[in-house]
């Protein structure tokens, strides 16, 4: 049995093509909906529709699936402003445009996908990708550097008297 359900032959071919992007960048990962709805802080429920195509994923879901699969934000928002216009097209009833090879060029230039290790079970923040890290070490930057303006005020204090 396919893991996927074939995409709706009334989806517009960029929507279409965005929707098969993301499920092979999930597959190349080995993750499962639940698995990805817990690195992005989207609902599982809500993955199952990006990745239908019965929803176009809004942009902040793209980004945060780029961070935890460490693919570049910039294909990955290139792929979803060209479905996202082609999405609008589509609602508006309007025809489609001469914007396929546009799309195919952005997902021709994605790059491989590193092998990842297996997903721990488990799971818990130490299994969150980069930008989790990235987030810690600038709270701990700022921190420190609170501490220190702190302390320069209690010298300047005391040498003020």
């Amino acid at each position: 049995m396919p893991r996927w359900k074939a995409l709706s032959d009334e989806l517009d071919p960029q929507v279409r093509e965005f929707a098969g992007q993301l499920r092979r960048l999930v597959d190349r990962r080995g993750l499962s909906i639940a698995a990805v709805a817990d690195r992005t802080g989207y609902s599982k429920t809500s993955w199952e529709r990006y990745l239908s195509g019965r929803l176009l994923a809004p942009r902040g879901a793209i980004v945060a699936l780029a961070e935890a699969t460490g693919t570049s934000q910039v294909h990955l928002t290139t792929m979803w402003e060209l479905a996202e216009r082609a999405w609008s097209r589509s609602e508006m009833g309007q025809d489609m445009t001469t914007e396929p090879l546009r799309i195919s060029r952005a997902s021709a230039s994605l790059p491989p996908a590193p092998q990842q290790p297996p997903h721990r079970t488990g799971g818990g923040e130490a299994d969150r990708c980069g930008g989790s890290r990235r987030r810690l070490a600038v709270l701990l930057a700022g921190a420190v550097g609170v501490l220190f303006v702190l302390a320069g005020a209690v010298l300047l204090a005391g040498a003020g008297r």
